[in-house]
């Protein structure tokens, strides 16, 4: 039988799936983007007449297929459109009387790619555990993140999109057995980082929860890179206005986003600190209390693993190399090397230096800013340092009310690919969160080819952490505190707890210089 909803703007026809749950697809949560509307903010929907069909993702956002190099996973969309703020809904018990858990997904990508179409980002495993699960698309590249006065575009359109979706989730969630008043929010990367900028905000989110898997604040961009990358995309418009890059064809639009911002020169893209939708400072504003919800936080031992494990000119990397990149992220390479080195050796751990180089990259890039999050909100003796911008303090928690809890977690599962190069390394977690790590599309990546078994165990640990913090903001361990307690999902040490894992690295890093 055809499961069959109404929301506000019409009915809508899903597909029941073998498991019995229910899949409402191509939900349309805004108007599509295109024409005056390319740069605006998302506008509501438009209601339709009879019954719309949604057993078929909506199109992804514009955006260009990913570089080159070494497979490790297929995270590709099937189809692209303009027309893509659509979202997808997995429930095991759709209608108005029950009153589920709901979890809501923004996919990574670096901003510029993905979408809930994706195999391995499917809700319907994690929906069998009894949540609602909601996969939202939103606007990406140069279309959803440029900041441009000309074209009225704050640089934060993706980030307004996900917004719109939330306040769709407000209002339309109960009709498919979702409980509006127990939203959780949950995303990787990209995704992780814009849940960032929504806790900076500050206020009360339209979710109570939110889990940040492998990104924080420091990947949110400040607004001097952002203007810099709009000067390059003006610059590629050959002497044309601004303003024809609402005319342009979307072909033309993502030629022109990889002639301008090409994929392999870096990050261009992302939630800007403009000092309006976002703090110009999102750290301080979240060391300061910004945050009003308890947060899930963590990220892969070997995250830099996944970049440098497509690249096989990296597979082998000598000390000098090792002090050159190491010089991206601090001005004392030889010390910051020779710190990680005594802590590693201490441990244990190699010492050689793409060992060391990948424990560099991951923590610059992604742990010291998670951990930070997850101190400031946690400790009550957290204080944000004097010094910085002035800008507006956020609320403090009530005379005797502690901050929102955290509890933080490090994920060990290596990859098997490429001799173990890749090692547990970013975007590896995410298939076992969704119960989707032996699709054929990832199976190779997370291991489940070589050994279903083990990964099944770790993938039904995570998915039943993930729902139980959504139900009721408890993971199945303690909160991070002043203890730092960790908990580790794979590897020798899966299912154990460690205080403060890898501290002397983390000592040594301000996460108030990251960026």
């Amino acid at each position: 039988m055809t499961p069959v909803v109404t929301v506000s703007t019409g009915a809508l026809a899903g597909s029941t799936l073998a498991s019995g749950v229910s899949a409402f697809l191509g939900v349309p949560y805004a108007a599509p983007p295109v024409g005056p509307l390319r740069f605006a903010p998302p506008a509501a929907p438009a209601p339709w007449q009879g019954t719309r069909p949604a057993a078929v993702h909506g199109p992804a956002a514009p955006q260009n297929p990913a570089g080159g190099g070494r497979v490790l996973c297929d995270l590709s969309s099937p189809t692209m459109d303009e027309d893509c703020l659509t979202l997808a809904v997995w429930t095991p018990s759709p209608g108005p009387a029950e009153r589920l858990p709901v979890l809501v997904w923004f996919h990574g990508g670096a901003f510029v790619t993905g979408s809930p179409a994706v195999p391995a980002y499917d809700g319907a495993r994690l929906a069998e555990r009894g949540v609602v699960v909601v996969g939202v698309t939103y606007r990406l590249g140069l279309l959803g993140w440029l900041r441009c006065a000309e074209l009225g575009a704050d640089g934060n359109q993706g980030l307004a999109d996900q917004a719109a979706a939330l306040a769709w989730v407000q209002r339309e969630i109960g009709a498919f057995g979702g409980d509006p008043s127990n939203v959780t929010v949950f995303g990787e990367s990209a995704g992780a980082a814009s849940i960032a900028a929504h806790l900076a905000a500050g206020g009360e989110p339209p979710f109570r929860r939110a889990v940040l898997q492998s990104g924080s604040y420091d990947l949110i961009l400040p607004a001097a890179r952002a203007d810099a990358t709009t000067a390059r995309v003006l610059a590629a418009l050959d002497g044309r206005p601004a303003s024809a890059l609402r005319d342009l064809p979307l072909a033309d639009v993502l030629a022109l986003q990889e002639r301008a911002t090409p994929r392999a020169a870096g990050v261009f893209y992302g939630p800007v600190a403009d000092g309006s939708a976002v703090p110009a400072d999102p750290g301080r504003a979240l060391a300061a209390g910004a945050s009003r919800v308890p947060v899930l936080v963590g990220t892969n031992r070997d995250e830099m693993g996944f970049f440098w494990g497509r690249d096989e000119r990296l597979d082998t990397v000598d000390d000098t190399l090792l002090t050159t990149l190491a010089g991206r992220w601090r001005d004392d390479p030889d010390g910051l090397v020779a710190t990680y080195r005594a802590a590693r050796a201490e441990r244990g751990e190699p010492t050689d230096a793409r060992s060391v180089l990948i424990a560099i990259g991951t923590d610059a890039t992604f742990r010291i800013a998670a951990t930070a999050l997850a101190g400031w909100q946690s400790r009550t003796d957290a204080r944000p340092p004097a010094q910085g911008p002035a800008q507006a303090p956020a609320r403090p928690p009530a005379p005797g009310q502690d901050r929102p809890q955290a509890h933080v977690y490090r994920f060990d599962h290596a990859s098997p690919l490429y001799d173990g190069l890749v090692g547990a390394g970013h975007v590896l977690e995410v298939p076992f969160v969704f119960g989707t790590h032996a699709h054929p599309t990832v199976a190779a990546f997370t291991g489940a080819e070589r050994d279903r078994a083990t990964t099944d165990v770790l993938s039904d640990a995570m998915a039943s952490a993930w729902v139980a913090f959504a139900r009721d903001g408890d993971p199945g361990w303690p909160a991070y505190g002043p203890a730092r307690t960790t908990r580790l999902f794979g590897g020798p040490a899966d299912g154990t707890l460690v205080d403060d894992p890898a501290g002397p690295e983390r000592r040594a890093w301000d996460p108030h210089a990251l960026r």
